[in-house]
């Protein structure tokens, strides 16, 4: 595992500190885990744009276009019924 030293300004420090104390992880934990999403955003962006290098963008602005013609309006779900499988 690596070790990677930081600058960053007190108050910044400051609040990450208080930020992991009150999720109760540590500030390694903390700074781990708010630069993971990020990395992964990264990298995701980067296969899509490898994967969309050669596509015919106005064929596939069709093929989008023609499925969202075929989704059906429905009932929307409530707060609680998304919810419910969190808590169960």
């Amino acid at each position: 595992m690596a070790t990677l030293s930081l600058r960053m300004g007190d108050d910044l420090k400051q609040k990450a500190q208080q930020s992991a104390k009150a999720q109760g992880v540590s500030s390694n934990g903390f700074v781990i885990a708010n630069i993971a999403p990020a990395v992964a955003q990264q990298e995701t962006l980067a296969l899509f744009r490898d994967r969309l290098r050669d596509v015919d963008q106005d064929a596939l602005h069709k093929r989008v276009l023609k499925f969202m013609r075929r989704t059906r309006p429905g009932k929307e779900l409530s707060i609680e019924e998304i919810e419910r499988p969190v808590r169960d």
